[in-house]
């Protein structure tokens, strides 16, 4: 059985962490190198493990300043009119 690549491990990890509420909305987080070192793994890997999470939207980057926890956006659903979907997708015309 293939093993979990180490980034996704890592990225599982600080997410519970921040869940768990250990780093508040608005916090920043340890630096790369500080993460490589208390998880045992190279940069390349916190680098990637966190941009995955500011790829799902958990955290943002802040160029020069560092990784913080992002306030979650709220999602919204959208619906497809079944309406517009008969006219081919075309937006209905303006009144």
């Amino acid at each position: 059985m293939p093993r979990e690549a180490p980034y996704l491990a890592v990225a599982d990890a600080l997410r519970a962490r921040i869940l768990a509420g250990e780093w508040e909305i608005g916090a920043r987080l340890p630096s790369r190198a500080q993460l490589a070192e208390e998880y045992g793994v190279g940069r390349n890997v916190t680098q990637r493990a966190v941009d995955r999470l500011i790829g799902k939207g958990l955290l943002e980057g802040r160029a020069g300043s560092g990784t913080y926890v992002r306030m979650p956006c709220e999602r919204l659903r959208m619906v497809r009119s079944r309406q517009r979907e008969r006219r081919n997708g075309s937006p209905p015309s303006p009144v």
